[in-house]
């Protein structure tokens, strides 16, 4: 390390340990849309989530999921967000999922 440069902060992108067989692009590398998306999260957060970051490789199926997801769990339903969230949950949890 050069005693002259501060060390660099850590960004809280990169995961120290394997999250998906996808590859994880360094953030550098992000595409302005997934970047901004990222800077959201760590405002709300604390940290972007595993999700944004196994998708990020492929930014235009990730924003078009999003966008799917959002209609599912915010557009017309008969359902209540809370009851569509619940059955998210209930689904991840079968599935075996931590998200």
């Amino acid at each position: 390390m050069d005693a002259g440069k501060p060390e660099a902060q850590p960004s809280g992108w990169a995961p120290e340990e394997r999250i998906s067989w996808f590859p994880v692009p360094d953030e550098e590398e992000l595409d302005p849309h997934v970047a901004e998306l990222v800077a959201k999260q760590r405002e709300k957060l604390g940290e972007p989530n595993n999700v944004v970051r196994t998708h990020a490789w492929r930014p235009e199926l990730m924003l078009r999921w999003l966008d799917f997801y959002e209609f599912i769990s915010k557009g017309p339903s008969g359902l209540s967000r809370v009851e569509r969230e619940m059955i998210g949950v209930v689904v991840s949890s079968e599935n075996k999922c931590v998200f």
